[in-house]
């Protein structure tokens, strides 16, 4: 969770290319022998960054000379019930399962009374509606995600674990160590090395949940509700969407001069 949100299914046999492709998904090896893993990802977290620099940039700033981070301040005004705007987070280029790279971001539902909690909890919850699209396909090719672990620096937010349980409908862990990366290169340094034995002795007692994000089921029930009409949102505007950046970054497109 961070720019690039990112969900890599870890699976005991490898699928079929065809049908892989067919989802706009990859697959490679895992570091572990034996597994093999795939990425579903978009540049999502920019739009977050977005967020930060146009409605809150003074207060960044400020935080920054204070050495603080703004993020938890902005999180603590996420309202409690799922966000009332529809946004289509086209901001960046998006991954599977169709690349787009020359669309651009929809917030559909703005009113005066809106509030920049609001819009920044509709932010979460498209990052994720994106991902869903791909995530909801996996069963067809035999991959069935039974629970997700949270790592990198969105992971630390309560709220946005939590969207991500109630939106997925899965238990959402959230590791004792968020910074997965260097975590697990430094475990697989230390099992070359011969500090450890296997790669199960150097995870075992670091594997641990600092918390687990149970899906309530009344979120999840709206979810499913708006996330269906996210769906509907994307096919009405992507097309448009991409015909506009054309327009755009054509000749045609009126420039002050």
């Amino acid at each position: 969770m961070g720019t690039f949100p990112t969900i890599v299914p870890v699976f005991a046999e490898r699928k079929s290319p065809a049908e892989m492709i067919r989802l706009g998904l990859n697959t490679e090896h895992h570091a572990v022998p034996g597994a093999y893993v795939s990425f579903i990802y978009h540049m999502g977290g920019s739009t977050v960054k977005w967020f930060r620099d146009t409605f809150a940039a003074e207060e960044h700033r400020q935080a920054e000379r204070r050495g603080e981070d703004i993020y938890p301040r902005l999180f603590d005004e996420l309202p409690k019930a799922p966000g009332p705007l529809l946004i289509l987070p086209h901001f960046a280029p998006m991954g599977p399962p169709d690349f787009l790279s020359d669309s651009s971001g929809v917030i559909v539902g703005l009113k005066t009374d809106t509030t920049r909690g609001e819009i920044l909890k509709s932010v979460l919850e498209a990052n994720n509606f994106a991902h869903r699209m791909t995530v909801d396909r996996l069963d067809s090719v035999g991959i069935a995600i039974e629970s997700m672990r949270a790592v990198g620096g969105g992971s630390r937010s309560d709220s946005a674990c939590q969207i991500c349980a109630d939106i997925f409908n899965r238990p959402v862990l959230r590791p004792t160590v968020s910074e997965a990366g260097a975590f697990g290169a430094a475990l697989l340094s230390g099992l070359s090395a011969g500090v450890y034995d296997s790669l199960e002795a150097a995870a075992r007692p670091r594997g641990r949940s600092e918390r687990v994000f149970e899906p309530d089921p009344a979120r999840v029930a709206a979810y499913e509700e708006i996330y269906q009409r996210y769906l509907r949102l994307r096919e009405l505007a992507t097309d448009f969407t991409r015909e506009l950046t054309a327009w755009k970054e054509s000749s045609h497109y009126p420039r002050s001069r």
